[in-house]
């Protein structure tokens, strides 16, 4: 009986807890307005439009599934000499656990890579992002130390909480950083910086001034031509909102064919969050249409209970061109990896 008691409050401490913290993708280049605002029309062609969707958990609890979808595009291509000004919108949605706790986020980007040279190989950018996010949360489904009733928990009896509302909505801003660089034939270089709910605003279903806590994002890698087929992207993400931190790094492997003219790329890529889960992800790339697949395989204090099992990823990427613009279009030389 202790230990159902412990359980049950450990598991709603942790909701508390989970109500400051983001989202995130183990594919995050896949979500790039999600990732960073400065890479809104950062991409080798006119637009590009993108589709993620995630499912963790499913092996221990009700699974924690998330979604999101992007369209971003290039603004007077061509006019602006080297430099790129770019404009996005971005969706997520998330729904967690046995409270069906569901976060829905609607933002808009603008931003603007600047060329720090005359051939166009070297650009440091800067983006912004608004947007506005509601969550709601079903507390009735939810149990309680004060249920308990000696022999199981009675969801008819009062739970004893100070919930104010089961619906909570706010307006929120980022703000991102950008380099990206293109060294020679071989090698190419980026990192960028994301400063995330900068207006820290409030996020409660208590009635208190509970604010949301900003988060920090650092995220860099290079791309490296071994040879005329074969590629590396060693890349790393950092994160850090409310104490709690993420650190995910690794390396993806593309192979680049030509199939009857028709440009082919195939990826393998592995990675480690540390203190968390290891992951593996495919990717193939046909005639500007990308997929990826990746896998969780989970290394924390849960994996006992979940069998390694973590979680799983797919996204889609359309990027394309439109009409005449596409003759005035350099390639962008950021080294974005596919995995």
């Amino acid at each position: 009986m202790k230990k159902i008691i412990l359980v049950t409050i450990t598991c709603v401490f942790s909701l508390t807890n989970m109500f400051s913290q983001d989202i995130h993708f183990t594919q995050f280049y896949a979500s790039p307005l999600t990732l960073n605002p400065a890479l809104a029309g950062v991409n080798d062609g006119t637009y590009r439009a993108t589709a993620i969707y995630r499912n963790q958990w499913q092996s221990v609890t009700v699974p924690y599934t998330t979604y999101g979808a992007s369209f971003d595009s290039r603004i007077l291509p061509g006019k602006l000499k080297n430099n790129k000004l770019g404009v996005g919108v971005n969706f997520n949605a998330d729904k967690s656990g046995t409270g069906k706790l569901f976060f829905m986020q609607a933002q808009v980007a603008l931003a603007y890579n600047m060329s720090l040279d005359k051939a166009g190989k070297h650009f440091i950018g800067l983006g912004l992002q608004g947007g506005y996010v509601q969550k709601s949360l079903q507390y009735n489904l939810l149990s309680f130390p004060s249920q308990y009733n000696g022999t199981d928990f009675d969801l008819t009896l009062p739970n004893n909480e100070d919930f104010n509302a089961n619906r909570t909505s706010y307006i929120d801003f980022n703000a991102g950083l950008l380099w990206h660089s293109q060294f020679g034939e071989r090698i190419g270089a980026f990192a960028g910086f994301t400063y995330s709910h900068i207006n820290r605003p409030k996020e409660t279903f208590l009635g208190s001034n509970n604010k949301l806590s900003s988060r920090y994002t650092a995220h860099g890698g290079m791309k490296i031509k071994v040879t005329e087929k074969i590629y590396i992207t060693p890349n790393f993400i950092y994160q850090y909102q409310n104490k709690a931190q993420e650190i995910f790094l690794g390396t993806g492997l593309e192979y680049h064919i030509q199939v009857k003219n028709i440009p082919m790329i195939f990826g393998l890529g592995g990675w480690y969050r540390l203190k968390d889960a290891g992951s593996v992800s495919i990717v193939a790339d046909i005639k500007r249409i990308r997929a990826g697949f990746a896998y969780d395989i989970n290394s924390s204090k849960l994996r006992p209970a979940s069998s390694s099992r973590g979680a799983y990823e797919i996204f889609l990427t359309y990027t394309g061109l439109i009409g005449g613009m596409a003759k005035t279009l350099k390639p962008i030389q950021v080294p974005c990896p596919m995995l």
